[in-house]
């Protein structure tokens, strides 16, 4: 048997994301289970995309327009052709419609829902709103839905997926790329670190409007593209903000900083979030219903999403010396990690879902 991994990601990293397809591609290869891929023709280029063409097949799909495209049911048609798929998992939402209407009938197929279904689904425009309801509401009738979030997959019942078809699967994190060795619990370090991949949706604008009335304290270094770069230029807070693109070893980030900023409008559950805290790093983050399952956790300073008066309250917390993390508080989160949220973890439950 053959599994297809269908994936609307063509990022510069591949980030926990292929991480977590690695290890359940090889986890599936020890019993005898051959995964193919299929990614965006934007992805050919990137180097671990490379690397999974090295070893296995990988198929490269339009994606603009994708679900509209003729060619995409015809490539999704030659795949199952040359491959004897008999489950298809379909990442991000771009390909559920092709891979699942061409699919073999003897295929189980999954949509794994990792966005924030009921944000972007709000700002759509009416067509787009449309083609929303009848993927969940009409072309999912033979699929199974994976969501990382219970409150994505509560939206996505709303618009129509059978709920007994829907199983919350939180995402785990490949905990060995941590050098958890490399923190630094010591306080003199003066720079938080953000990811600000998307400005709106990560908080980059509450962060700008929380520091410009900041007179002292900490730096923020916000990792980002193009369009983050761009924004915090016109917002000329250069001294208190640094932009920075992505770096291949996460571990120096995390080394350099004194917390985490996740302070998201919208979220799946985030690989970020996990990282941190496995890390060691305490953590500002939003209240958005998508981050609560992190109480659990400790090392967690909560705001109010968008509160820019809020944020600015919780960085001079912490660029004070007020807020002291202990040793026992990063242990307890690493080891919920390893038990609920870990790569591991993850593997075992997804395989749990193929085939039960």
């Amino acid at each position: 048997m053959v599994v297809l991994q269908a994936c609307a990601f063509a990022a510069p990293a591949p980030g926990n994301f292929i991480s977590s397809l690695f290890s359940l591609e090889k986890s599936l290869a020890d019993k005898g289970i051959k995964t193919i891929y299929a990614f965006p023709e934007r992805a050919r280029d990137k180097e671990w995309c490379k690397e999974i063409e090295k070893r296995t097949k990988v198929y490269f799909l339009p994606e603009a327009q994708a679900r509209l495209r003729i060619n995409t049911y015809k490539i999704f048609r030659t795949i199952y052709r040359e491959n004897k798929v008999g489950i298809v998992h379909s990442h991000f939402e771009l390909y559920d419609i092709p891979a699942t209407v061409t699919a073999p009938k003897n295929a189980r197929v999954f949509w794994h829902l990792h966005d924030a279904l009921k944000e972007n689904y709000d700002k759509s425009t009416f067509s787009r709103k449309v083609l929303t309801k009848m993927q969940y509401g009409v072309f999912s009738r033979r699929a199974f839905l994976l969501s990382v979030s219970e409150e994505h997959a509560l939206f996505a019942e709303q618009l129509g997926f059978k709920k007994e078809n829907i199983t919350y699967l939180p995402n785990g994190i490949n905990t060995s790329r941590i050098d958890i060795d490399q923190i630094d619990l010591c306080k003199n370090k003066k720079q938080a670190l953000m990811f600000g991949w998307e400005v709106y949706r990560k908080g980059v604008d509450v962060l700008v409007d929380a520091v410009k009335s900041m007179s002292h304290g900490i730096q923020v270094k916000v990792i980002g593209q193009d369009e983050c770069e761009r924004y915090l230029n016109d917002a000329n807070v250069s001294e208190k903000i640094v932009f920075s693109k992505p770096v291949s070893d996460i571990n120096i980030l995390y080394k350099e900083a004194l917390v985490f900023l996740h302070i998201s409008r919208a979220e799946g559950l985030s690989y970020a979030l996990l990282e941190a805290l496995y890390a060691g790093l305490p953590i500002i983050c939003s209240d958005i219903p998508e981050n609560l399952f992190a109480q659990e956790f400790r090392n967690i300073l909560w705001v109010k999403c968008g509160d820019a008066e809020d944020l600015k309250t919780a960085l001079e917390t912490v660029s004070d010396g007020t807020w002291k993390v202990q040793q026992e508080d990063i242990d307890h989160n690493r080891e919920l990690i390893e038990k609920k949220y870990s790569v591991t973890s993850w593997m075992s439950r997804i395989q749990s879902v193929y085939f039960e």
